[in-house]
């Protein structure tokens, strides 16, 4: 009966213990999320000139305001939401001013904005690739002209054969053909066929050893030893094939 009680009392007291580990480990982490510092989504930036893009500012408590503004606005404006609309070709910073009512403290961010043209021309490296299940490849592409902002959107045919991620890394998935496409915001586009094959294992057969292989390796070590012979009593001619050696 003790033995029981005893039992109990540390099965208890265990059960006390992980209770109170687990809530200063849920008050601990609740205390470090509370103390990030605000940060912005993207700290620099490429648009295609006529296109907007929206900054976002995160771990702002209730008490944090934000004002954004451009440097050179004439190359891209922000409002107070933070939506980039891009005006012109150029290089701007777009700034995040937070202030905090409660401690009267002041927190400046800042995004390097580049505004570039749209492209009008692209072309992936390969047109056609050759897989096995599990790999990956990255297709890497031209596109035109060289100072654009635009970045190709990529797509699969068929993501169950091959998937393939926003920054052109190909998965093979399963056995089959897909098309990898890379497309510009005009409408061209470039592909890739990508044919996908199951890994085959090779089959290892054992070697065994037996009168037949000792004779043709002893026939073998006999002709090493006449060629090493040859050489060495000067009879290095070879017959005239009349081919010439290559230059």
């Amino acid at each position: 009966m003790k033995q029981n009680r005893f039992k109990k009392g540390i099965i208890t007291l265990v059960f006390l213990l992980s209770v109170s580990f687990f809530s200063v480990f849920a008050s601990a982490t609740d205390a470090y999320a509370n103390t990030q510092v605000p940060k912005l989504n993207v700290k620099t930036k490429a648009i295609v000139k006529g296109k907007d893009y929206a900054l976002k500012v995160y771990n702002l408590s209730e008490t944090q305001t934000v004002t954004f503004t451009s440097l050179v606005p004439k190359v891209a404006t922000v409002n107070e939401e933070g939506i980039v609309k891009a005006l012109a070709v150029g290089t701007t910073t777009v700034t995040a001013v937070i202030e905090d009512s409660a401690s009267d403290e002041t927190l400046v961010l800042e995004c390097k904005i580049r505004v570039g043209t749209p492209a009008f021309h692209i072309m992936l490296s390969r047109q056609q690739l050759d897989m096995t299940v599990g790999q990956r490849s990255l297709l890497s592409y031209m596109i035109a002209p060289f100072n654009t902002a635009e970045l190709p959107k990529f797509s699969s045919s068929d993501p169950e054969v091959a998937s393939v991620s926003a920054g052109g890394v190909v998965t093979a998935k399963s056995a089959g053909t897909a098309y990898i496409f890379a497309q510009i915001d005009n409408g061209l586009f470039s592909a890739c066929s990508i044919t996908v094959t199951e890994e085959e294992e090779e089959a290892i057969v054992p070697r065994t050893f037996n009168e037949t292989e000792e004779s043709e390796e002893n026939t073998f070590a006999d002709f090493l030893i006449n060629l090493n012979s040859n050489f060495t009593n000067g009879d290095n001619t070879s017959e005239d094939t009349g081919a010439e050696p290559a230059q």
